[in-house]
């Protein structure tokens, strides 16, 4: 069994980011995306939404670390929760798809927004959460000081 381009050439750049201290399956969902075959049911919207969101999860990772590399730890939380958020977007996935195919029926484009309203769900309660912990951390501060 012979060995793909593709595949000989992701090992060269999974070691490019190893060695950088990349996380590998973020490296691994974007490469996957652009050089794998496209799934057969699954189309150009939901190839679109891969990358917007794999790409949204690669820029929180690479925002976050530039923030703790400056000792900013609430900017590196909240980056950090948005691509965390967006990892596990598979997970909210599977309840999105299963839901939505019982209500508006199975097709390429249901399950399209269904994937892509699991990643948004995911994103939604991630910033919630950021938002959450950023104003109480806001309030007790200004409530030290002596401010309203």
């Amino acid at each position: 069994m012979g060995t793909s381009v593709a595949d000989t050439s992701k090992v060269q750049v999974s070691d490019y980011f190893a060695r950088r201290g990349t996380p590998q399956r973020y490296v691994d969902t974007l490469w996957m995306t652009q050089f794998y075959p496209r799934q057969p049911g699954t189309g150009a919207l939901l190839y679109v939404l891969r990358l917007a969101f794999g790409s949204g999860m690669a820029a929180s990772i690479i925002l976050g670390f530039a923030a703790i590399r400056r000792g900013n730890i609430a900017r590196h939380r909240a980056w950090m929760t948005r691509a965390y958020a967006l990892a596990l977007g598979a997970g909210t996935q599977a309840f999105t798809q299963g839901i939505g195919n019982v209500v508006f029926g199975s097709s390429k484009l249901t399950t399209t927004l269904m994937l892509g309203a699991g990643w948004a769900i995911n994103l939604t309660v991630g910033e919630h959460i950021t938002h959450r912990h950023s104003s109480s951390r806001t309030s007790s501060a200004t409530a030290e000081v002596g401010f309203p």
